[in-house]
């Protein structure tokens, strides 16, 4: 990648997190995604990961746009993760609450490390999410989107077609797209994404 697309990179990152008042920064990098993904936000890293295809100066308002977006994700994890530590009353136990409740929908993030110090720097700046607070409910809210937050890799696309033939593939497809589309952590992201 060159020097002057890190910096618009970086540059993007830092202003959304201040115009999104994000105290914790995460992590951001740059892998070549074969599975069509233009970026992803990985809960269990804490990072962000653009797809190398739109390293191009010509794609930095698309860049731009997707950076905003994983922000978003990245703040909706934070307050998940504060939410945990807040009803477990012990950041630990919460942090490793939150691990498990990742792990229980995406189990091969196993092979990577948790970015614990991540979200205990977010708990020292934020604070914990209990009972009371303004963001407790939102938090609630994140926990059962995320739970039903659709499986749109193609190894599952895959199986339903072996199983069950190719027109269930498309309807089962179609069923996760409108389940994606009305997630409530996706629509934050787009309307975040679209902020100047």
């Amino acid at each position: 990648m060159h020097i002057k697309q890190c910096r618009f990179i970086l540059n993007t990152l830092n202003q959304t997190l201040q115009n999104n008042k994000i105290k914790v920064q995460p992590k951001i990098k740059s892998e070549l995604f074969v599975n069509f993904v233009a970026a992803d936000a990985n809960p269990y890293t804490a990072e962000i990961t653009l797809n190398k295809v739109l390293n191009s100066r010509f794609l930095r308002p698309l860049t731009k746009k997707l950076i905003k977006h994983e922000v978003k994700h990245i703040e909706q994890f934070q307050i998940m993760a504060r939410y945990f530590a807040g009803l477990a009353e012990n950041i630990d136990k919460g942090l490793n609450n939150f691990k498990d409740f990742i792990l229980q929908k995406y189990p091969h993030f196993e092979v990577s490390k948790f970015n614990e110090k991540f979200y205990k720097k977010t708990i020292a700046e934020c604070g914990l999410v209990k009972k009371g607070h303004p963001l407790f409910e939102k938090a609630k809210e994140y926990v059962e989107a995320f739970k039903q937050y659709p499986d749109l890799s193609i190894l599952d696309d895959l199986e339903v077609w072996s199983e069950k033939g190719f027109k269930q593939m498309k309807k089962n497809r179609k069923n996760k797209r409108n389940l994606y589309k009305n997630n409530i952590l996706e629509i934050e992201a787009r309307q975040a994404s679209k902020q100047k």
